[in-house]
């Protein structure tokens, strides 16, 4: 699984070494790889105005990450552990 945007995607696998294996289940909803595999998943990353106290958003029916324009990597870091350590997804128990 590989990301095009590297800077922020190296200073955020310092901090979570788990964070490859939880990414793809933030943004899609799902423990599973897709049917074609995982080069058959398009993510969309868009940024958005909210500001750097916002946590990123992912849209799981759409693939869609909506990411705020943070100052720094450390921010940015910061907040998307935070915002896949509160993910709960869609469990029923």
């Amino acid at each position: 699984f590989v990301f095009s945007c590297s800077p922020w995607w190296e200073v955020t696998c310092l901090k979570c070494p788990t964070f490859p294996l939880l990414l793809p289940v933030f943004l899609t909803g799902s423990d599973r790889i897709p049917i074609y595999g995982m080069s058959s998943l398009r993510i969309i990353i868009q940024s958005t105005t909210s500001g750097e106290q916002y946590l990123p958003v992912a849209h799981t029916c759409y693939n869609l990450l909506d990411l705020p324009k943070y100052s720094s990597k450390e921010i940015l870091s910061a907040r998307l552990v935070q915002a896949i350590d509160h993910y709960e997804g869609f469990s029923l128990a």
